[in-house]
């Protein structure tokens, strides 16, 4: 009885260690659209470039205190940017 319980005990650790193992899944492009739609530059965050993303942040929010219109274009870029960054990923 205690046998069958170490062995099963056993299975779930290689389960979990196989988990762990395995690649990484790449990130979504639509979730990362998304974010940067939220918040600028959190898309790239979530890609995985930090740089990038706090970068679009400052650029976006210089860019909406400027004026509104240059704001929006570059928040636009912003997600385009998150998006592809998931595709290259």
């Amino acid at each position: 009885m205690a046998y069958e319980q170490e062995f099963d005990r056993m299975e779930f650790d290689r389960e979990r260690v196989d988990r762990a193992m395995s690649p990484p899944r790449a990130p979504s492009p639509g979730i990362a659209a998304v974010l940067s739609v939220l918040v600028p530059g959190l898309g790239q965050v979530y890609a995985g470039r930090m740089l990038a993303g706090a970068v679009w942040f400052v650029a976006t929010a210089v860019a909406y205190s400027a004026v509104l219109l240059p704001g929006f274009l570059v928040h636009a870029f912003c997600i385009w940017s998150a998006y592809r960054s998931c595709e290259r990923w």
